[in-house]
């Protein structure tokens, strides 16, 4: 009999081994096509119906990612008599996602708008109930059954360089993919590459770049190529960065820097290798300089005026120290990064410097510019134009949030509670427009799933974090830089199924590289 329990045994567990197997593939398979394939897809209609293109796509993909799950777990329940949900067991993370999940459906159901409107779908930007329930299924699925591979990190490089190669070409003259249409064209839109408007491809790139510049930075355990992919990806990144010159991504990026650089200058090869990104930056920002294109709308033709002075030559000496120094550095070996005194007080330095900073703002009264903005709202000033309209929306959206405090008004029915009450202001303001969200996550979460929503989503976000800090590894920490800088920028932007589902997964992908030890 005991010879028998152990026979058993090991037929089990062959077969629940290959089931796992199977969800894993299936897994894989789908971070592959929602990393590098989805943000490529397009429709015949180029920029006009980009949105609707890309949420079919999504919910196609996602589907049948899921649907896939489904049958294979089912077939195995059914045929082979094994339960692979049996051994399951949730974390906190995981019920926080569900929790989340389930409040979008109560605050869905039992909303004022539920009848007058389509809210499985959304009244303003399609985040109705489907797409949040993909969102967190899929990322389910994926932490549940997916196994970390060292390539993820790398198809989020792969994705940022083929999309930087479609937007350098829009750059300088070329259409693929047929993205412009009936005249319009890079240089009087503000529409790039597969992606769309320039907040989403800022949005999408606080993904793409932060991952690119934390691999390069933090994996020790580089090949030739890996390197190249990485600095590529940073280099042309970076040059649409300078273009569409989006400062909710810019200020992101600059955040992000300053919580992880005491942990690069503490340690020689980081550091060195920091000033190989940094010059490759200000190399992508000086050839832009130096191709200078002219968009000339009265022909409607583009034009490169070459130039090359003192200001280029000035970057290209710069440029020139900084691989210099870079190569120094590896000479000297040093790593003070697990010194907790010595980071703490870099930590107390850049909190100086910053407070220092923020009083020369306060002091010094700038004419302009985004300087000029901080320097009024240090002041009191909360004028409705600043933030790029933004101020207009958070006052605005602060005063309708107390209607529904609990629960919202449902899932994306911010524009209709905003629009119903401000249509006026917004009219004011210029030509009338559909304000659908309030250019803030966190503040447009207020409005449609209310305290609870938001606070189930803060405590799905938290307890990754706190994750990731306790159980960080090499790849783990460079997934958690990048859920941070995404993080940064949702202060100044909106959730789209252009680029949310790339942060869901982000944040999947996160979760199952903290068992890779």
């Amino acid at each position: 009999v005991y010879n028998l329990d152990i026979i058993w045994s090991k037929i089990y567990m062959k077969d629940f081994k290959k089931e796992k197997l199977i969800l894993e593939m299936l897994a894989e398979i789908y971070i592959f096509a929602l990393i590098i394939i989805f943000p490529l897809i397009v429709d015949s209609s180029g920029f006009f119906h980009i949105f609707e293109c890309k949420w079919y796509s999504f919910l196609v993909i996602s589907l049948t990612y899921a649907v896939a799950n489904i049958f294979t777990i089912l077939y195995y329940l059914v045929f082979k008599k094994t339960n692979i949900l049996e051994n399951i067991k949730l974390n906190i993370i995981q019920w926080s996602a569900i929790t989340f999940l389930l409040i979008n459906v109560i605050s869905c159901f039992i909303s004022p708008f539920f009848k007058k409107y389509n809210l499985f779908i959304g009244v303003g930007r399609g985040e109705g109930l489907i797409t949040t329930s993909i969102y967190v299924i899929t990322f389910l699925l994926v932490s549940l059954f997916g196994k970390f591979k060292k390539r993820h990190i790398l198809y989020f490089a792969i994705s940022s360089i083929l999309l930087n190669v479609i937007a350098i070409l829009q750059y300088i003259g070329f259409n693929p993919f047929n993205m412009y249409q009936l005249g319009i064209g890079t240089h009087n839109v503000s529409f790039m590459s597969t992606i769309g408007n320039i907040d989403f491809i800022s949005a999408l790139y606080c993904i793409l770049l932060s991952i690119s510049f934390g691999a390069y930075i933090f994996l020790d355990d580089l090949k030739l190529y890996e390197k190249i992919i990485y600095i590529l990806s940073i280099a042309m990144g970076f040059f649409i960065i300078g273009i569409i010159n989006v400062q909710s991504g810019k200020l992101a990026f600059i955040i992000t820097l300053i919580i992880i650089l005491p942990f690069i200058i503490t340690n020689n090869k980081r550091l060195s290798k920091f000033l190989i990104v940094l010059s490759s930056v200000l190399f992508s920002y000086c050839f832009n300089m130096i191709i200078n294109p002219e968009y000339h709308y009265s022909i409607g033709k583009l034009k490169f005026v070459f130039q090359f002075n003192y200001i280029i030559i000035l970057y290209f000496i710069v440029i020139a120290l900084l691989i210099f120094v870079s190569r120094i550095l590896k000479k000297y070996d040093y790593d003070f990064s697990s010194n907790k005194k010595l980071i703490k007080w870099f930590y107390i330095l850049i909190l100086f410097f910053i407070i220092c900073s923020l009083i020369f703002v306060y002091l010094y009264n700038f004419n302009d510019g985004f300087l000029y903005e901080i320097h009024e709202l240090l002041h009191g000033n909360f004028d409705d134009n600043f933030g790029s309209y933004r101020i207009f929306l958070w006052k605005r959206t602060l005063k309708i949030i107390p209607e529904y405090p609990i629960l919202g008004s449902g899932p994306d029915t911010f524009a209709v509670r905003f629009m119903r009450r401000y249509t006026q202001d917004v009219a004011k303001i210029g030509p009338l427009t559909i304000n659908d969200t309030a250019a803030n996550v966190y503040l447009t979460m207020l409005v449609n799933i209310g305290f609870l929503g938001l606070i189930s989503y803060i405590t799905f976000i938290f307890a990754q974090i706190r994750k990731g800090i306790e159980e960080m590894n090499s790849y783990s920490k460079i997934l958690l830089i990048s859920i941070i800088c995404f993080l940064i920028q949702d202060f100044f932007n909106l959730w789209l199924v252009i680029v949310t589902p790339i942060f869901w997964l982000l944040m999947a992908i996160h979760y199952i590289s903290l068992k890779n030890k």
